[in-house]
C-alpha cells in the first residue's frame, strides 16, 4: 500500500467516526472541570433569572404603596453580588480548562508525531501538521473557553426563562415561544453548511503556510531565478481562495444574524401587543408585564449569542476533525528491544518501495561486509536517497527485509541503533545555535572526541578563523555558511557519535575535489573500523572502495569493484567515460 492510500484510509476512518460529535465527547475526559463549569453556570444564570422577579415585586409593591426601599435594596444587592462572584469563578475555570485542553491535545499530537516513522510526516505534510499544532489547537481552545460556557449559560437561561414565562402567563408564553423552533431550524441548516467551509479554510491555511515557508527559505534562489512573480502567483491564488471561503462563511452568518433579529422583534411585538392588552384588561399586573418583557430579553439574548458562537463551534469542529485524523492514525510498528553492539554487517533482501503508484525501489538485494567501504552510484532519480531512508529505518519497505548482523532492523531499539549509526544527509540541517551545539547535541562527548571529529571533517582551520571558535553562533538554517561548510558540520556531527556504521548521502556535492579526498582519507585513518556506505554520483573518489552498487530507476543493475564493473557493466562504463570526458574538458579549460 502506498502512503497516499494510507492517508485516504485514515481520512475515511476519521470521517466514519464523526469527529464533529467527538469535540463534545472530548470534554468527557475533563469531567471534574466540566461539572464545575455547569454548576457555576447554573448558579450564576439561575440568580440572573431571579432579578426580573425581584424588579416585578418592587414595581407591584410601589404601585400598591407597600414599597420598602431598604429590604428591596439589600435583596437586589445580594443577588447582584452573587452573580458577580459565581460569574468570576466561572471565568477563571473556563480559562484554566481551555489552556489545559489545548496543552493536553498539543502534547498528544507531538507524542503521536514523535512515535511515527518518516513516511508518516511525509504523508501528512509538515505544513499541515504545523497548522494542526497551532491554528487548529487555538480553535479548539476557543471552543472550550467560549462555546462551552456560552452553551451552558444559554441553555440554563432559555429553559429557565421559558418555565418562568409559563408561570407568569401560559397563553402569552406559548405565543412568544413559537419563535424558538424557527431559530433552531435555521441554526441546523447553516451550521451543517458552514462546517464544510471551515474544513476547506483550514486546508487553504495549510497551503498558505507551505507557500510562505518555501518563499522565505528560498528567498535568495527565487530572486536569482527571477521567479518572484511565479511564487507571488501561487500565494495570490491561495490567498484569494482563503478570501472566497471567508466571504462564503460570512454570507451564511449574514443571513443568520438578521433572521434571528427579525424573529426576536416579532417575539417582542407579540409581548407588547398581547401583554399590553392583558394589563389593560387587568389579566396581568404591571409588574408581571415588566418581568415578562425582561424574560423575553433574557430569552432572546442567549439565542442570538448562540448564533454568534455557532461559528466558533463550526470552526472548532472542523479543526478537531483534522486533529482527530492525526491522533487516530495507526501507530507505527512496535519498536524493537535489541540493544546489542553492531558489528557492521548489513543485508538487504528483495526490498521494494512504492511512491504514488511508482516504484522507487524494485526488488533490491545486496550485502555489505563489516569494516568495508561500499558506494552506491546512479543518476538522479535512481532511488539512492530512498534506499538510504530504508537502510536507516526512516521508511519501512512494504516488501523485503533489512538486516543488521542477521537481525531485522525493526527488532533493534531505535535509541541504541542511532547511537551506533552516523548519517549525513544531502540536505544540511543546522540550528540557530553555536557551532559546538550544532555538532554535539549532548554533554556526554569529550573535547578530544569533538576535536577529532572537527579535524576529520576538515573544519579545524575554518573554526579557528572564527572570532569565537566553536562558540560562534550559526544563523538560522546556517544561511551565513557555505554549502560545503554546512555539509562538513553535518559530517562532524555524525562522526562525533564514533559510529560503527556511517552513511553519507552525496555529502561532498558542494566540496572541492581536494577537500573531498582529504576528508575520505581522514575517515579511513581516524575511524578504521568503520563500515562506510557512501551515496554519490562521482566515480573518481570511490574507485578504491570494496564494493560499488549501480542503481538505476530503482533497480540494482550491477555490483562489484571498480575494475570488475568496467569489465562487466556497460551502464557503469558509460557513466565512467562520461565523467572522465567532463573532467578532462574542465582541466583543459
Amino acid at each position: 500500500m502506498t502512503r497516499k492510500s494510507d492517508s485516504r484510509t485514515i481520512a475515511s476512518r476519521a470521517a466514519a467516526d464523526k469527529p464533529a460529535a467527538s469535540i463534545f465527547r472530548l470534554l468527557l475526559q475533563y469531567k471534574a472541570m466540566l461539572v464545575g463549569l455547569i454548576v457555576l453556570g447554573i448558579i450564576a444564570n439561575g440568580l440572573t433569572l431571579v432579578i426580573p422577579t425581584i424588579v416585578a415585586d418592587i414595581i407591584d409593591q410601589f404601585k400598591d404603596g407597600n414599597f420598602a426601599i431598604a429590604s428591596s435594596a439589600v435583596t437586589f444587592g445580594l443577588f447582584v453580588l452573587g452573580i458577580f462572584f459565581f460569574s468570576y469563578l466561572q471565568s477563571v475555570l473556563q480559562t484554566y480548562a481551555s489552556e489545559r485542553v489545548a496543552r493536553d491535545i498539543r502534547g498528544q499530537l507531538v507524542d503521536k508525531i514523535a512515535q511515527q516513522n518518516f513516511s508518516f510526516v511525509e504523508t501528512y505534510n509538515p505544513s499541515k501538521l504545523l497548522t494542526n499544532i497551532t491554528s487548529d489547537i487555538d480553535s479548539i481552545k476557543s471552543f472550550v473557553a467560549q462555546a462551552v460556557v456560552t452553551l451552558v449559560s444559554s441553555i440554563v437561561i432559555i429553559f429557565g426563562a421559558s418555565i418562568i414565562l409559563f408561570t407568569i402567563d401560559a397563553k402569552l408564553a406559548a405565543a412568544v415561544l413559537t419563535i424558538v423552533p424557527v431559530i433552531g431550524i435555521s441554526f441546523f441548516f447553516i451550521f451543517r453548511t458552514v462546517r464544510t467551509l471551515f474544513l476547506q479554510s483550514r486546508e487553504v491555511i495549510d497551503t498558505l503556510n507551505k507557500t510562505i515557508s518555501e518563499s522565505i527559505i528560498g528567498a535568495a534562489l527565487i530572486r536569482t531565478l527571477n521567479s518572484v512573480q511565479t511564487e507571488l502567483k501561487k500565494f495570490t491564488v491561495a490567498n484569494q481562495r482563503s478570501k472566497d471561503i471567508g466571504l462564503g462563511i460570512l454570507n451564511l452568518f449574514s443571513i443568520l444574524v438578521p433572521l434571528i433579529g427579525f424573529v426576536s422583534s416579532v417575539g417582542t411585538l407579540i409581548v407588547v401587543v398581547l401583554g399590553g392588552y392583558f394589563v389593560i384588561t387587568d389579566a396581568m399586573t404591571l409588574g408581571s408585564f415588566v418581568a415578562f418583557n425582561s424574560y423575553i430579553g433574557l430569552l432572546i439574548f442567549p439565542i442570538i449569542t448562540i448564533g454568534f458562537i455557532s461559528s466558533v463551534i463550526a470552526q472548532a469542529s472542523a479543526s478537531y476533525e483534522r486533529v482527530y485524523a492525526v491522533l487516530s492514525a495507526a501507530d507505527g510498528a512496535q519498536e524493537g528491544r535489541i540493544t546489542a553492539k553492531l558489528d557492521g554487517h548489513i543485508r538487504i533482501s528483495h526490498v521494494s518501495v512504492t511512491y504514488e503508484d511508482k516504484k522507487a525501489l524494485d526488488d533490491v538485494s545486496f550485502s555489505i561486509a563489516p569494516h568495508t567501504k561500499t558506494a552506491i552510484i546512479g543518476p538522479t532519480g535512481a532511488g539512492k536517497t530512498q534506499l538510504l531512508t530504508v537502510l536507516t529505518g526512516l521508511i519501512i519497505p512494504e516488501v523485503g527485509l533489512v538486516k543488521y548482523d542477521d537481525i531485522e532492523l525493526t527488532q533493534y531499539a531505535s535509541t541504541s541503533f542511532f547511537k551506533q549509526v552516523g548519517i549525513v544527509f544531502q540536505d544540511s540541517i543546522l540550528f540557530n545555535t553555536s557551532i559546538r551545539e550544532n555538532i554535539s547535541f549532548n554533554n556526554l562527548t569529550t573535547d578530544k572526541d569533538l576535536q577529532l571529529a572537527v579535524e576529520t571533517a576538515e573544519l579545524d582551520e575554518f573554526i579557528a578563523s572564527l572570532p569565537q571558535g566553536l562558540d560562534t553562533l550559526v544563523s538560522e538554517r546556517g544561511s551565513t555558511l557555505s554549502g560545503g561548510q554546512k555539509q562538513r558540520l553535518m559530517l562532524a556531527r555524525a562522526l562525533l557519535l564514533n559510529p560503527t556504521i556511517l552513511f553519507l548521502d552525496d555529502f561532498t556535492a558542494r566540496v572541492d575535489a581536494k577537500t573531498e579526498k582529504s576528508i575520505l582519507h581522514n575517515i579511513a585513518q581516524n575511524y578504521p573500523q568503520l563500515t562506510l556506505l557512501s551515496i554519490t554520483q562521482k566515480i573518481a573518489p570511490i574507485e578504491a572502495y570494496d564494493q560499488i552498487l549501480l542503481l538505476m530507476q530503482g533497480k540494482l543493475v550491477a555490483s562489484g569493484t571498480h575494475s570488475e564493473l568496467l569489465q562487466t557493466s556497460p551502464e557503469y562504463m558509460q557513466i565512467y567515460s562520461s565523467q572522465r570526458s567532463t573532467n578532462s574538458y574542465e582541466l583543459h579549460t
